[in-house]
């Protein structure tokens, strides 16, 4: 895994956040002392006794966020793509822009990529094909847009978003675990406290999951178009 911002920000943080701490919460109130006394009487390596069940998952559970992010969540929320608000707000048939300038996002696209979206007439004929070819054109438009600040950061906060309601899956999982465990298998009133609050958090996140990633899309969205729109004029 290539360790760049996007990794750490997007990736690694909300598994931290959502997949670690329970885990932590486990390895705290019971995993710890056990694993520690195995490892330095098996092994008598002080250095990996000292060493979590967290730190040694977190890059793999990183993925499964990730993942479940992508898959779960945002492929059914946006339709492989053809329902995002980088989709979207270049229809005639939604109101986020004005028609005028719809029109000057897609002639700027027709010229950097010699292509052209349907026009008015021909999205309302087959709104499915007009989606289609605005996915593939976006495309190309992220892909100029490599390296932008701006977008880097906003790509950041929406992945991280994404992300951490994947992993917020895991965490519920967890966290349930937890609760069973530390309330039947070995009672700790705390742990089982925390754990609630925990699962009541992952919940949540899921639960508004549609919201939260539409909102974020859509901020990404409007700052992709806003940079995209200015590249002549940095060029110059």
């Amino acid at each position: 895994m290539k360790f760049d911002t996007y990794t750490l920000k997007g990736r690694i943080v909300p598994a931290f956040f959502s997949i670690i701490i329970p885990i932590m919460i486990f390895n705290h109130f019971y995993t710890s002392e056990e694993f520690s006394k195995f490892v330095g009487e098996v092994m008598g390596a002080k250095l990996v006794s000292n060493l979590t069940i967290s730190s040694i998952c977190l890059i793999f559970l990183s993925q499964f966020g990730r993942v479940l992010g992508k898959n779960v969540f945002e492929k059914n929320i946006f339709k492989e793509e053809r329902f995002m608000p980088t989709t979207n707000f270049l229809l005639f048939s939604d109101d986020t822009y004005s028609d005028q300038h719809k029109l000057k996002i897609r002639d700027k696209m027709a010229t950097d990529f010699k292509s052209t979206i349907p026009s008015k007439e021909e999205e309302a004929n087959d709104i499915n094909q007009s989606r289609m070819i605005i996915v593939e054109l976006m495309a190309l438009v992220r892909s100029k847009l490599k390296g932008n600040t701006f977008l880097l950061q906003h790509n950041i906060e929406y992945g991280a978003m994404r992300n951490v309601i994947g992993g917020s899956i895991l965490g519920v999982l967890l966290s349930i675990g937890n609760i069973i465990f530390f309330k039947y298998a070995m009672v700790n009133e705390l742990a089982v406290n925390i754990s609630i609050v925990t699962l009541i958090v992952y919940g949540l996140l899921i639960v508004l999951s549609k919201i939260l990633i539409e909102f974020y899309g859509k901020s990404y969205a409007k700052i992709l178009f806003r940079e995209y729109l200015s590249l002549d004029s940095k060029s110059k």
